[in-house]
């Protein structure tokens, strides 16, 4: 069981350094927007594996609050990008 967690623990923190690096170097906020999305999962699954390793059960609402923040996040990003050029930028340089 421990072998599981620390490689469970380990990969998790491997993604996480990646989605930071993807975080600073991509090029729109809809880059951004995911890498955060999915920084905000891998922080649910850690403390899900904290959870399951210690049996604490605070860690479940923190869970829950975690989930809701990122969705709420996601959703706000989408519907501002929705009136932003941002979004396009890729697609033509100083274009409207």
């Amino acid at each position: 069981m421990t072998t599981v967690l620390v490689v469970a623990g380990g990969l998790l923190f491997v993604a996480s350094l990646l989605l930071l690096v993807r975080l600073t170097i991509g090029p729109t906020i809809l880059d951004r927007s995911v890498a955060l999305d999915v920084l905000v999962a891998v922080t649910v699954s850690a403390v899900g594996l904290y959870t399951a390793h210690t049996g604490v059960t605070y860690g479940l609402a923190v869970v829950v609050v975690l989930a809701g923040c990122g969705f709420v996040g996601a959703v706000s990003v989408a519907r501002y990008t929705g009136r932003s050029n941002d979004h396009r930028r890729g697609d033509r340089e100083g274009a409207p």
